[in-house]
């Protein structure tokens, strides 16, 4: 296979995972704010970062859905003027989304644990909503972070063959 070929799929990935995203998020927030009692403390702090998670979502799904089909055209213009330049260009921006993702995955693991202890820790029950809300924004971040990565790993793997 080319590169095309493996963009394009890479591509594709990207924007079903964006559209998954987008419908999962809309239901989400339906259901969210269907079922939370607004009146109570603890339900109030479990909104902020709860809410702040939905729009991450849907904002990163949106660039998915929108932006991504157009990187298939510029590897192929680029393939078309200098093939082995758009070949390395590629591979660098895969081996540096790749670290990326690699290091943010620790970072969301730090943050689950260290709001896992201060749920332990706080009493007040605004903060400790925020401190719950927090574990589940960081949990659901991995996740998504960890499709995002595995979809790379094999265009990052063609990536490296071709240009070997």
């Amino acid at each position: 296979m080319d590169i095309i070929t493996h963009t394009t799929q890479w591509v594709n990935g990207e924007v079903l995972q964006g559209k998954i995203t987008i419908a999962l998020s809309i239901l989400f927030a339906i259901t969210l704010f269907y079922f939370l009692n607004f009146q109570q403390s603890f339900q109030k702090g479990l909104m902020i970062p709860i809410s702040l998670y939905i729009l991450v979502l849907l904002g990163y799904a949106l660039y998915q859905v929108t932006q991504r089909p157009a990187h298939i055209e510029t590897v192929r213009q680029g393939m078309q003027i200098n093939p082995k330049e758009t070949i390395t260009a590629e591979l660098k921006k895969a081996q540096k989304d790749n670290k990326a993702y690699s290091t943010v995955k620790v970072v969301w693991v730090a943050m689950i644990v260290i709001f896992g202890i201060l749920c332990f820790v706080i009493k007040n029950d605004f903060w400790k909503g925020i401190a719950i809300g927090s574990i589940l924004f960081f949990v659901g971040m991995f996740i998504f972070d960890g499709f995002l990565h595995q979809r790379l790993k094999p265009y990052l793997s063609a990536l490296e063959t071709i240009n070997a």
